[in-house]
This record gives C-alpha cells, structure tokens and sequence, in this order.
C-alpha cells in the first residue's frame, strides 16, 4: 500500500513538471540578439515611416532615413539568406534523388545476379559439385573444386550484403528527400515571407522620400516668400532646405550605387554561367554614367532648356534664358534677364546644381580629403565653394552670371543697381554669386 502511494506521487510529480515544462519553455526569453536586433529595426523603420516631413528637422529626416535604411538592410540580408537556404534545400533534393535513381539501379542489377545465380544454382547444384569433388580421384583437382565452391558461395554472400546495404541507404536517402522537400516548402514560405518585407522596407523609403521632397519644394517657395518680409528666417529655411536636398542626393546616390553594384555582381555571374557553355560569349558591359534610382540614365541636368521644366531630387526645375533655377524664382528672373535687356545687357550663367557637382566643385577648388570636401570654410578653397549642403544653388535659388568677375563690370554694376527690386542679393565675396537669400 505504502509503495502503491509512493507510486501515485511520483506519477504525479511528473505529471505536473510534464505542464509545467513547455509553459516555462514558452514564457522563457528568446536570447537571440540577431531575432531582437530586426524586431528594434522594424519598429524604428515603422516609426521613421510615419514621420512629418514638414515639421521634422533636418536631424529627425536623417534619423529617420537611417532607421529606414537599417531595416532595409536587415531585410536583404535575410531574404539573402531565406534565399541561399531554399537553394541548398534544393540541392539536397537533387542530390537525394541522383543517389535515389542510382542506388535503384544498382538493386536491380543486384537482384538480378541474383536471380541468375539461383537459376543456374537450379540447373547446377553446388551439391553436385561437391559430390563431384568427393567422388574424384585427383586430389588437385578436387582442391580447386572445391576453393570454387567456397568462392561461389562467398560471392553470393557479398551479393546478398551488397544488396542489403543498397537498400538501406535507399531508403535513408528517401527520407532525405522527403525532409528536404519539407525544408524548401518552409524555406520558400520563409522567402516569400522576406521579399515582402523588403518591398514594404522599399516602399516605406519612398514614402519618406516623396514626403520629404514634397515637402521641401513648399519650404523652398516659402523661404522666397519670407525674403521679402523676413530675410533671417527666409535665409534659415533655405540653409535647412539645401542641406536637405543634400541628405536626399547622398541618400540616393548610395542606392544608385547598391543597384549597380548588385546589376554587375549579377551581370559576372550571368557571365560566369555563360562562360561555362560559351566561352566566347562577351561579358555585358557595366553601366556608366549617373543614373536615375530606378536605372535609367540621367544627364547633370534635367531637360529643362527652352522654358521647359522638370524635377529633381523634388526641387523643381525652370529654365529661362538658359540659366536653370528652381521654379519658385522663375518670374522674377524673367523679369530681371528681360529688364536688363531692356537696358541693353544679356545676362547669362549657371543656376541649380546638384550635389555631385558641388562636390566635384569642392574637390577642384579645396582639395580631395573629406575634409577639403565636406568641411573646410568655403573662404579658404581658390574660388571660395561652399560645401555640400550649403550652396543655394543645390536648391536652384542662387546664380551665378557670367561676366561679373569683379565689381568694375557692367554685369555687375547693373545687378548692384538693380536686382535687388528683383528678390536677388549679391553675397560680398563673390561678385557674380546671386542668390535670394545672399547666401
């Protein structure tokens, strides 16, 4: 009786650890940095989505186009893997099924030489060459007779276990199969589930974008309304809205170079692969020049000439005279280019520029370090260049016209006399710079 209930708990003891353990295991934390790294990721990356472009600073956009380019990341790098995993589980099951097919094979031919064996084993029983081999009188040939019996026998053996081992490594290698095609459907789950992610990573990053392009082309109008009436804030939101044209350009850049980075790993491999059947097939040449984030080529302007208009980088884009400007400014420099032709003076030059030119500018004129570049005083380059991010003319607000080398020209002179009335300011050490802004 006494054991009997020593029994019972003991069952019981176990029982309740049996429930307890898997809620334990459940409840218990998951130490897997890289599983909690991606979960902070997503959040940040949903957050930074969800940002007000028109009211965020310039370091909130940039936080937020980090966190957005850290999920994007984390994204490729596991749909990389979901990848490479549904790859080899598409090996293994290749692989399985060659052995499959071949170990088939050489069952059948076992089974074969079996059934061969046991036919002529029939026609000519081993007994009868043994009674042969007892009956004769030649003890030599009674001993070879005899060692080919051993022989036969020994071969039937080996078959027989020849035989045995296929079959067990055949169905081993079935069952190799059979949990490889269960990992490529779990795996190409996992992939679906990954390239998903990353469109959603994507398109939350041109979200952002247009937001934020969207939003700066007001602030830029803004700031040449404001010059008027405010000329400090006027000149602060364009200092903010040129440094983040830059932010953007940077940002765009870095993916136009991640696309053709991947296009020519991809166009090597094509390569390596054609090779292999065509060693004669040329490699497909690697895209040259600027290109657009979706691929496209693009020109160091937009086709804007002739009174046309465009947008880039969301700054829109006017041309008059030839001098391409944001479009906020178009009108008043129509009417300045018009007053002074009126007075007998053709005003020419250069307007908007993007960032890649101003940092060709900046790497001519300063030096090649990054810190001739990006932070050196535009004061100390031969010509003074402002850095990235800082030029008026990255957001197509400044101008600067020919002609007007030094104060003594008459290019210089009329627009001292007269541009002013038309919302343009000279910046004092650059006679030719113009900007709304004096900047």
């Amino acid at each position: 009786m006494r054991r009997r209930s020593m029994i019972a708990i003991v069952i019981t003891l176990i029982t309740c650890l049996g429930l307890i353990a898997p809620q334990a295991a459940q409840s218990a934390p998951t130490n897997d940095p890289r599983a909690e790294r991606e979960k902070v990721r997503a959040e940040k990356a949903q957050v930074a989505a969800q940002i007000d472009t028109s009211k965020a600073s310039i370091a909130e956009i940039d936080d937020a186009l980090q966190a957005l380019a850290e999920n994007l990341q984390t994204q490729e790098a596991a749909l990389a893997k979901a990848e490479a995993d549904v790859a080899q589980a598409e090996k293994d099951i290749a692989d399985a099924e060659a052995a499959i097919e071949k170990l088939g094979g050489e069952i059948s031919i076992l089974r074969k030489e079996m059934s061969d064996r046991a036919i002529r084993e029939f026609v000519n029983p081993a007994s009868e060459d043994l009674l042969t081999v007892l009956d004769t009188e030649d003890m030599n040939a009674a001993a070879n007779r005899s060692f080919y019996i051993e022989l036969r026998s020994q071969d039937d053996a080996d078959i027989a276990d020849r035989l045995e081992g296929a079959t067990v490594d055949l169905a081993a290698q079935k069952e190799k199969a059979a949990e490889a095609r269960e990992r490529a459907v779990t795996q190409r789950a996992e992939q679906t589930r990954r390239t998903e992610s990353v469109r959603q990573a994507k398109a939350d990053q041109q979200t952002l974008y247009t937001s934020a392009e969207a939003s700066m082309q007001a602030q830029i109008a803004r700031s040449v309304e404001l010059a008027k009436t405010d000329a400090a804030l006027s000149k602060q939101i364009a200092e903010q809205q040129a440094q983040l044209a830059a932010r953007l350009a940077a940002e765009r850049a870095r993916k136009a170079e991640a696309a053709r980075a991947a296009q020519a790993a991809a166009a090597a491999q094509a390569a390596q692969a054609a090779q292999a059947t065509q060693p004669t097939q040329s490699q497909p040449s690697t895209p040259t020049g600027n290109q657009n984030p979706d691929g496209s080529e693009s020109t160091a302007l937009p086709p804007v000439t002739g009174g046309g208009s465009g947008s880039v980088g969301g700054i829109s884009l006017c041309t008059v005279g030839g001098i391409t400007v944001n479009c906020a400014i178009q009108s008043s420099l129509t009417a300045l280019l018009n007053a002074a032709r009126a007075d007998g003076l053709v005003l020419t030059g250069g307007g908007w520029r993007d960032s890649s030119a101003q940092i060709a500018l900046r790497r001519a004129h300063c030096g090649s370090s990054y810190y001739a570049i990006y932070q050196m005083p535009a004061s100390q380059c031969r010509p003074p260049t402002a850095p990235p991010g800082s030029s008026q003319h990255e957001i197509g607000l400044a101008i600067d016209f020919s002609n007007c080398s030094s104060r003594s020209t008459r290019c210089y002179q009329w627009l001292a006399a007269n541009a002013a009335r038309f919302g343009f300011r000279n910046l004092p050490s650059e006679p030719w710079h113009w900007s709304t802004t004096g900047n």
